[in-house]
């Protein structure tokens, strides 16, 4: 089971963190790495489910 907890632009790209309640980490990727095959077949349907939220920012975090 995978839940956003937040994302931030870095470097121009949207940097994601997505806890894995599963193997008990915590997973961080840019959108652009959704197309290598590093993360898990269930983590890229989770993304591309709610991909219109993280780009339009809705999961943003200034620190």
């Amino acid at each position: 089971m995978y839940k956003v907890l937040y994302t931030k632009l870095f470097a121009g790209q949207r940097l994601v963190h997505v806890m894995d309640f599963n193997n008990s980490q915590i997973i961080e990727f840019t959108m652009d790495e959704l197309e290598k095959d590093e993360l898990t077949k269930e983590l890229k349907m989770y993304i591309e489910e709610i991909k219109e939220q993280i780009d339009s920012g809705y999961f943003d975090y200034d620190l």
